[in-house]
């Protein structure tokens, strides 16, 4: 509730402000057209801004929509026929699939937010295994753990989509955690890269502020052809002087 106050309160009194000053010298109507032009003028240059970024700055500075994400999926879902590239994996690197990129990139490269999305995919999988796994266990020892599995993620590019896949096999838990090593087939899980919106609020931003700012401004084009201001008043003719004495 205090942010909505402040946000109301610094509308009225900011943009207000201003209306009320241009209103007591143009008029209300001629005086909201200002306004409205400035204001909207000034929405579709930070909207412009937020999605192109300036020199030196990164675009996206603004309102972001949804974030690219990998969406799960098994090889029996129908996701399975649009990247059918899953049937040709053979549980690791080799007929077009690659391990996830290793080492260091530079925050914001390709690489670098490929193997972030990768490892949130990885861990999306690894969780969601041991969560379904350990609902039918009831000694503690048995349960699956991060400790107690192991993944390893490969790609490949269909169509201009990242596809992953994510192997998960047992492994040895450290000594003394009490968690036996589990006893399963390794288990493979997919999942297709979304684009996501990113950009979406950025755009509408961009397009209303545009859009409105056309209209206020014709508007505006029409108040003054009707209502000119400044109109410069023809003075009238002096009479012609005559001699003195004339009028005698």
């Amino acid at each position: 509730m205090k942010g909505i106050a402040v946000v109301v309160t610094a509308f009225i009194f900011l943009p207000g402000s201003v209306y009320m000053l241009l209103a007591s010298n143009f008029g209300a109507l001629k005086g909201y057209l200002i306004a409205g032009t400035a204001f909207f003028g000034f929405l579709a240059m930070l909207s412009a801004v937020w999605l192109f970024g300036l020199p030196g700055t990164t675009p996206l500075t603004g309102p972001k929509g949804a974030q690219p994400t990998f969406v799960p999926f098994t090889i029996n879902d129908p996701a399975a026929s649009t990247y059918d590239s899953v049937r040709d994996f053979q549980g690791g690197a080799g007929n077009g699939w690659e391990p996830a990129p290793e080492g260091e990139f530079e925050e914001g490269t390709p690489e670098a937010t490929l193997r972030a999305d990768l490892d949130t995919a990885r861990q999306a999988a690894v969780s969601e295994l041991i969560e379904e796994t350990n609902q039918d266990i009831e000694d503690s020892s048995e349960e699956l753990d991060a400790t107690n599995v192991q993944a390893e993620t490969f790609y490949t590019i269909q169509d201009g989509t990242e596809v992953a896949a994510i192997v998960i096999s047992p492994a040895t838990p450290p000594s003394g955690s009490g968690l036996q090593r589990p006893d399963f087939a390794p288990v493979t899980s997919f999942a297709y890269r979304d684009p996501g919106s990113p950009y979406l609020p950025s755009i509408l931003f961009l397009v209303a502020s545009v859009v409105l700012f056309v209209v206020h401004l014709f508007l505006l084009g029409l108040a003054e052809r009707r209502r000119p201001l400044g109109i410069s008043q023809t003075p009238a003719t002096e009479p012609d002087r005559q001699p003195a004495g004339a009028r005698r």
